[in-house]
Order: C-alpha cells, then sequence, then structure tokens
C-alpha cells in the first residue's frame, strides 16, 4: 500500500495519506524526540500487528510502515499540492532500497 506523508506546517506531526485521499493516520514527535505512528480508518486493520514506536527518527517509522504495509511512503514536497486536492502531488520517495536483480516475491 502506498502513502503519502504530508508535513503539518508548524507541528511536529505528518499525515498519512493514501493514493485515493483517504486518511491513513498521522506520524507524530513527542517533546523527547521520540516518533510515534497512530494509524487511523483503514489503516487501522492495515497495520495491526505493527510496532508503532518509539522510532528515532521519521525515516525510521515510515520504513516500519513500508515493511508492513510492502509499499512505499513518498513525503510530499513543501508547497506541493495534494492529488486529494486536485493537483499533482510532488513526491520524495523514501523506501528502503532493493537490489535490482533482488525479487519483492517470496521464495
Amino acid at each position: 500500500m502506498d502513502v503519502v506523508v504530508k508535513a503539518v506546517p508548524g507541528e511536529k506531526e505528518w499525515l498519512l495519506i493514501d493514493l485515493l485521499g483517504r486518511s491513513m493516520g498521522v506520524i507524530r514527535t513527542t517533546d523527547s524526540g521520540q516518533v510515534h505512528v497512530e494509524p487511523d480508518g483503514k489503516a487501522t486493520a492495515t497495520m495491526t500487528g505493527m510496532r508503532c514506536g518509539p522510532f528515532a527518527s521519521l525515516d525510521e517509522a515510515l520504513a516500519m510502515i513500508e515493511t508492513h504495509t510492502r509499499g512505499v511512503c513518498r513525503r510530499e514536497s513543501d508547497g506541493a499540492q495534494s492529488a486529494a486536492d486536485g493537483g499533482p502531488a510532488a513526491t520524495v520517495e523514501t523506501s528502503t532500497d532493493m537490489p535490482e536483480n533482488a525479487s519483492a516475491e517470496p521464495r
């Protein structure tokens, strides 16, 4: 499942949105710097059994989401308009790298 990660201006949190514009939850950073994933909506079932924190960084939390959902998290760049708002989402992929000859299929 692919996820768009959108920063909330002025906050230490990021919205998780699926490619159809539906909320999947939020990622929050505590005052102590710990990062926690809070699944919401249909993502609650999708992320059942996933460790939701604490993580040392946003990238570590996104890597956990990618591993658990077997998808890609894309950070929406600053000033980009999301697909849910009627415009294209400018994104930066943060997925973990796989060698070109590696298969995503289990053997």
